[in-house]
């Protein structure tokens, strides 16, 4: 984007402060339009009156290099009312432009690989939390915090899951994972450990916390048991992403490797989704994996864990070209969360389809006809739909 002369201090600031208030850089319209204060409200004004400041000394024609640098999306957002004086059509460009610079910051995922639990935002405020983190990073849950889907509230604030833990890894957390976690928390916290990692970068006043529904569903399978504890059920599978695939359009897949291994009593379960080309991250391909370790003497599954795998986008073909158990090392792997204990088989099957949101192979491995019965042609294949209605016609 064309570079106007605004402070850049400011705009990280209010990069940091947005996240802390869970604000994607989208919604600050929402907040500048408020007639209520708000904690961003100072910094966004200043910013917004700043660049209006700019754009006026400009050429009418530097304003139009200017709109033509601008991300399509936010373009469309500038010129999506008409009828508008030049002094308020130039306040909107402002806003937009303040949006567009903070997304940069706000999206950093270099700062989210490579976060450093020493300038914790969360530790400045309560640094007795660091003895509640495991060697992974990830957060003990006990009786000292309270669960929600949207964070975890301890004392006066919540601390916000992982960037990874959201949806796309860059909106609201996903929480149709978030909830079963919460709720199996609920039901087996006397016998069990649970784990899971936050956002170290961000902490908000609790206050200002409040619950987001979103209106799209996802369906768990019903996980077949027979072989769970047969020593000689090991090896790999692959299911393949239908390209023609609804769930293509927002989660570019090109395929999900599941790969059972036993030794010494302990079957060991994993799962690896793989990224197609061109669904990265600045420089980063993320990829969902489960761990999970069943005993088959105890007839229990004891353990499981999400994390993500994390690849350099020079080197991703590497592990796109290899399968488990010999797959390409990943650059870097951020757990997420983790339950140890005696894990009810349903909600493991569940907790784990959730944390896949937007994989449908999932299901397809657990059970492939009732994944046929659960996704009609139309979300499996849309173009055998479209060919088979325009037959029917």
């Amino acid at each position: 984007m064309h570079e106007l002369p605004i402070d850049k201090k400011k705009v990280t600031e209010l990069a940091k402060k947005a996240m802390h208030y869970n604000i994607a850089p989208i919604f600050l319209p929402h907040y500048y339009h408020k007639t209520e204060r708000h904690p961003i409200l100072q910094l966004l004004n200043e910013l917004v009156e700043e660049t209006f400041e700019c754009l006026l000394v400009i050429t009418d024609e530097e304003i139009k290099v200017l709109l033509d640098s601008f991300p399509s999306g936010i373009s469309m957002l500038i010129e999506c009312q008409t009828g508008m004086k030049k002094e308020q059509r130039l306040k909107r460009i402002a806003l937009y432009y303040v949006v567009t610079a903070v997304q940069r910051d706000y999206f950093s995922f270099k700062e989210v690989i490579n976060e450093n639990i020493q300038s914790s935002a969360v530790l400045k405020i309560y640094p007795e939390l660091s003895d509640f983190f495991d060697k992974d990073g990830l957060l003990n849950i006990s009786h000292d915090f309270i669960l929600h889907d949207g964070g975890i509230e301890y004392k006066k604030h919540m601390l916000h899951y992982h960037q990874l833990l959201r949806r796309g890894y860059t909106s609201n957390p996903n929480f149709d994972f978030t909830t079963r976690f919460l709720e199996y928390y609920q039901k087996t916290k006397s016998n069990s450990n649970f784990r899971i990692a936050i956002d170290h970068r961000r902490i908000m006043p609790k206050e200002f916390y409040s619950r987001i529904i979103e209106f799209d569903t996802w369906f768990g399978p019903t996980f077949d048991k027979d072989k769970l504890d047969d020593p000689h059920a090991i090896g790999l599978t692959l299911v393949k992403r239908n390209k023609n695939s609804l769930f293509e359009l927002t989660n570019s897949l090109d395929r999900t490797e599941f790969f059972w291994s036993y030794r010494g009593g302990i079957k060991n379960f994993e799962i690896e989704e793989i990224s197609d080309n061109g669904y990265h991250f600045e420089h980063y391909y993320f990829n969902k994996y489960i761990h999970s370790e069943r005993d088959i003497k105890s007839k229990i599954t004891r353990h499981v864990d999400g994390a993500v795998k994390v690849y350099l986008d020079n080197v991703y073909s590497n592990r796109k070209n290899s399968q488990m158990p010999n797959e390409f090392k990943c650059h870097k792997k951020i757990k997420l969360w983790r339950i140890d204990g005696d894990i009810n088989l349903d909600s493991w099957i569940e907790l784990i389809s959730f944390f896949y949101k937007g994989n449908e192979m999932i299901i397809e491995y657990f059970n492939p006809e009732e994944f046929k019965q659960m996704f009609e042609l139309r979300i499996r294949d849309s173009k055998a739909w479209e060919q088979q209605r325009s037959i029917q016609e």
